[in-house]
């Protein structure tokens, strides 16, 4: 019953989100700020289920449970950054400080999820090396074509960038444990493989908005299917994060 209430409120936010881009597109942005609001709880209330399903199994036992909140507040605090997005272009005098604020609230959010992936991976080792090199090559490749005002600003979006990178890092080398019939999480999270591949494709996606959203609106492209192809991949990613925990559970 929880996988299927779970299918039906990713479906549902989806065509939310969908609603949304549309009206974004058209520039009904204060009905765009609504509906994007109500597609991210969506998935909000997806990764709560899923957290309701680690405290029946889990009980009382904290330190299983602590990594499904962890995840859930990242979920949380990327709604609150959806709505802080999507609010600059309906207050277009503070589009700036929205912006900035929808970032560092994304940034916790990735935060989140990495203190929740970190402790509960197989192999942390390889979690490491894997983030390491992927967050270089992420950098390198779209720092150089995004232009900022200051060098502040361009360091904090390589280490925004780094910070996602690293949490697909980790979420892969879970899932390459779980798929090779290793370790898929410590005691802490008792994810199975199922879940650590929706984690990383999910992560995944995430990071690939990012960079999307980066070169856009940083890189002087400013292209409309652009914008809704990073949009439509950011859902997916967060939808898939969220989905996780319901099959974790």
């Amino acid at each position: 019953m929880t996988s299927v209430l779970a299918v039906a409120l990713v479906a549902v936010g989806a065509v939310l989100q969908a609603l949304f881009v549309r009206a974004d597109r058209a520039g009904a942005y204060g009905r765009a700020a609504v509906l994007k609001g109500c597609a991210a709880l969506a998935f909000v209330l997806v990764g709560g289920l899923g957290l309701w399903g680690d405290l029946a199994h889990a009980g009382r036992d904290a330190a299983r449970v602590a990594p499904a909140a962890a995840m859930c507040l990242g979920l949380a605090l990327g709604a609150v950054g959806d709505v802080l997005h999507a609010l600059r272009f309906v207050l277009p005098s503070r589009k700036r400080l929205l912006f900035n604020v929808g970032a560092v609230t994304f940034l916790l959010g990735h935060l989140s999820y990495l203190a929740a992936v970190v402790p509960a991976c197989g192999n942390r080792a390889w979690g490491v090396v894997a983030s390491l090199a992927l967050a270089a090559a992420v950098d390198v490749a779209v720092l150089p074509r995004i232009r900022v005002q200051s060098v502040v600003e361009l360091v904090a979006g390589g280490a925004y960038l780094a910070v996602t990178s690293a949490v697909v890092g980790f979420a892969v080398v879970g899932a390459v444990a779980g798929a090779h019939g290793g370790a898929v999480g410590a005691a802490a999270w008792p994810g199975t493989a199922a879940s650590w591949l929706a984690l990383a494709v999910g992560t995944a996606a995430f990071l690939a908005s990012d960079v999307m959203l980066a070169v856009n609106t940083f890189g002087g492209l400013d292209s409309p299917r652009l914008r809704a192809t990073s949009l439509g991949t950011y859902y997916a990613g967060q939808s898939l994060i969220a989905l996780s925990l319901v099959l974790a559970a």
